[in-house]
């Protein structure tokens, strides 16, 4: 089991590359700038900034504002450590804004107001921070339960280790719910280890040949699922793949999220390669699938219309990282596309806040011929269109 000094310098690299990142793009931001002969960016805004960030981010500001407003050039300030924030030009009279003042005074209004979790407080930055520190114990803990299973520890201490990480699991399950959070599981699979609960079949995933992959068999126990349905699945994948060049290497089925139907997953191999496999949520009634997507779609609240669109979405987010080699291109990529969240292309990416399901929902309306905006389909020929065939 790796050390925790260990863990901290790799953790501490990571953040110095995405500073880096965030950096070299405000570079690039100031240099179109000047070709477009403006003095004025816009600054990105995303959910659950910390509260320093939160004053100016999604607003427009001069060059010098951003030093003295924003605090560009900072440790504490706008692309200093940990922060994800960037900048474009803009061109005033030409350029339109993102978001609007009230839009981005009443989301204020909202992150700031707290939720309460087992008797403490917490605003929208403090649950997501509490989020990732809840997966960084879960990953160490599914480690030693790894390291026990090698060691051929004692079955009871395997138990035990694996009972705690199960309420690890499950207390996070509970938090997310109260404030209103997104589960990101992915930032736990990512070890590769998958699951490692009691009660349940450790697995490895092991890689398909993509050419041959099928929905497994074990499909069958979710209910309302038959043959047909299957071969639905199977040919909604096809399609995409006869569009595109997508890496996918399996299909599972697992316990999702409440009114989840499919899931991308990135998981490693044995080499520490990164994989994807498409999930199915083993909870769903496939009977009713097809009219909740329909309902979804008129409210607005997906831009999904069939079960292809939602396989779509999913495609989309493999396609978007499957040439990250390892976990850490992986997590360099995620860190950037994260910051990509495009407002107003359906209610679920807009509640998520996050560049990637904006991406995703986008590249569905894409696929559909549907208008999106010009940054959105930018976006897709940058991380998407280069897999068409």
């Amino acid at each position: 089991m790796r050390n925790d000094y260990a863990n901290r310098i790799e953790v501490a690299a990571r953040r110095a590359v995405m500073t880096g990142l965030t950096q070299l793009s405000g570079k690039i931001a100031e240099y179109n700038a000047e070709k477009l002969g403006t003095e004025y960016f816009e600054v990105e805004w995303h959910a659950g900034a910390r509260p320093t960030h939160t004053i100016w981010q999604g607003r427009v500001w001069s060059q010098q504002q951003l030093y003295d407003v924003c605090g560009l050039g900072t440790v504490i300030g706008l692309c200093g450590a940990n922060c994800y924030h960037t900048y474009f030009p803009f061109v005033p009279g030409v350029s339109v804004r993102t978001y609007t003042d009230d839009w981005l005074d009443e989301q204020n209004w909202k992150e700031s107001e707290p939720t309460e979790f087992r008797g403490k407080e917490y605003t929208l930055y403090e649950a997501k921070q509490r989020q990732r520190q809840m997966e960084t114990a879960m990953r160490a803990q599914r480690e030693k339960v790894q390291m026990l299973q090698d060691g051929d520890a004692d079955p009871n201490d395997v138990m035990l280790a694996k009972c705690k990480y199960q309420g690890q699991l499950d207390e996070y399950a509970r938090f997310s719910k109260q404030m209103g959070l997104k589960q990101e599981r992915e930032r736990i699979y990512i070890d590769g280890r998958w699951r490692v609960a009691p009660g349940r079949i450790d697995k490895k995933l092991n890689v398909v040949n993509t050419m041959k992959i099928s929905v497994p068999r074990d499909a069958y126990k979710i209910k309302g699922m038959t043959s047909e349905a299957k071969h639905e699945i199977e040919a909604a994948i096809n399609n995409l793949k006869k569009e595109y060049d997508i890496r996918l290497d399996l299909i599972e089925v697992a316990k999702m999220e409440v009114g989840d139907i499919f899931g991308a997953a990135p998981y490693l191999d044995d080499r520490g390669k990164l994989r994807f496999a498409l999930v199915i949520n083993e909870d769903i009634d496939y009977n009713v699938v097809k009219k909740k997507i329909q309902r979804r779609y008129d409210k607005g609240c997906f831009a999904g219309k069939s079960i292809e669109d939602y396989i779509a979405h999913e495609m989309a987010h493999i396609m978007t990282y499957q040439d990250c080699k390892n976990e850490a291109e992986f997590r360099t990529r995620q860190r950037i596309v994260e910051r990509q969240f495009m407002q107003g292309i359906s209610q679920y990416a807009d509640k998520t806040g996050k560049g990637e399901e904006s991406l995703a929902e986008a590249f569905v309306c894409y696929r559909n011929k549907e208008k999106i905006p010009i940054r959105a389909e930018l976006l897709i020929r940058s991380y998407i269109e280069r897999w068409k065939k």
